[in-house]
């Protein structure tokens, strides 16, 4: 019984890989709801966002106060949050298009 109580106060890392991240707190606890917002957005830019980890299930959506809002339920090991962008606008040298 101590051993799970002691358990019950471990508090796990989240760390936000690259600019633009915000979120309310760094540590959370195994099992609490963890939010993430991502602002810096560009026009013609596509965002993925990714977790290290496989054991958790990120979703994912927009408002127009924070931009993307990034939620999940914090395991019981640190996380880290990473974004990749990619201009929708620029040439693409292989694709073929009919005018």
């Amino acid at each position: 019984m101590i051993m799970s109580l002691l358990a019950c106060g471990n508090k796990y890392k989240l760390h936000l890989d690259g600019y633009g991240f915000e979120s309310p707190k760094t540590t959370y606890a195994d099992g609490e709801p963890v939010t993430v917002y991502y602002s810096m957005i560009a026009t013609d830019t596509d965002y993925s966002f990714f977790l290290d980890c496989d054991d958790v299930e990120l979703a994912q959506t927009y408002d127009n106060q924070h931009g993307y809002v990034l939620k999940f339920i914090m395991p019981a090991h640190d996380v880290t949050v990473s974004v990749k962008s990619r201009n929708s606008m620029e040439y693409i040298p292989d694709s073929k298009t009919d005018f």
